[in-house]
């Protein structure tokens, strides 16, 4: 009786065995694929990119913040151009792969092309996460982060960092030449920060947006229609992100155009075969800055 149970299971065994071979083997190479990519990292960024490396103090938490900021080629040709300004989450992968550890978003590549052609530029802002990223770009204390502080990172931004950006470059001030930015978790805070202080972001670039942190409080979020006046909000997602990802990010689309907005306002992409990682946010960003840009100059 044990032998022809022995001889029932064997083939599933088998089957178990060569799976979780199969498994390791994947797991090895994709190991040795990282860490050839690690090892080859080098600076991609722009000339035109400067790295504020725990410079700038935010006071709530006693402690310093890396910036990276980007200028436009043509910024030190002349004293007088005044740029729109776009500030970015998750700064760090903005504009280098040493930076990140990984595919940067080139933001500057994009930028530096569009210059190339005579087409609008703009400053760029990449604020880095903090270690405990998920309290900081988490708006309200919920039963998963009962550490969040996003409420006052925002206040911090406008409050203390958009002020001082404004002082030390030329820049378009005003809420309509002013984008807030992210991905994931910090998709979901630019969504946040843009609807929490409509008179300071008038732009949205809102990736893979993570709303599952508190969907209804956030998606229950409204401005009047003289708040979403002027405003222009990309949405987007890949498509390998799956069945929360991609329709949260559609309800953050449908929202809107239920209030009303329209194409020149509002734009939806689903990123063809990418999942959750930056080379979807590179291919992304690469489609929102020039429909962005189209009205702000």
């Amino acid at each position: 009786m044990k032998k022809k149970l022995f001889l029932f299971f064997l083939p599933g065994l088998i089957c178990f065995s060569l799976y979780g071979a199969y498994r390791y083997y994947g797991h090895y190479k994709e190991e040795q694929r990282r860490a050839a990519y690690y090892e080859n990292l080098v600076d991609t960024s722009s000339p035109t990119v400067t790295v504020l490396r725990d410079s700038i103090l935010v006071a709530y938490r006693n402690e310093k913040k890396t910036i990276h900021i980007y200028v436009p080629p043509a910024y030190d040709k002349d004293s007088t151009t005044r740029y729109p300004v776009m500030y970015f989450l998750d700064g760090e992968s903005s504009f280098n792969d040493l930076e990140n550890m990984g595919p940067e978003w080139q933001i500057d590549e994009v930028i530096n092309a569009a210059s190339e052609k005579g087409q609008p530029t703009a400053i760029v802002i990449g604020i880095n996460q903090h270690e405990d990223r998920d309290a900081e770009y988490t708006p309200w204390v919920n039963e998963d982060n009962p550490e969040a502080h996003g409420e006052k990172f925002t206040e911090w931004v406008v409050n203390d960092l958009k002020p001082w950006i404004d002082t030390q470059y030329r820049t378009q001030t005003e809420a309509t030449a002013t984008t807030i930015g992210g991905i994931s978790r910090s998709g979901m805070m630019a969504y946040y920060m843009m609807m929490a202080q409509p008179e300071v972001f008038g732009n949205a670039v809102i990736q893979s947006p993570a709303m599952w942190v508190d969907h209804e409080r956030l998606l229950a979020m409204t401005l009047p229609e003289a708040q979403l006046a002027n405003k222009k909000i990309f949405v987007s997602v890949g498509q390998y992100e799956g069945n929360i990802m991609i329709p949260h990010a559609k309800d953050i689309y449908e929202k809107f155009k239920a209030q009303g907005l329209g194409e020149e306002a509002l734009k939806f992409e689903l990123i063809p075969n990418e999942g959750h990682w930056h080379v979807t946010w590179r291919k992304s960003f690469a489609l929102a800055y020039p429909w962005l840009m189209g009205d702000l100059y």
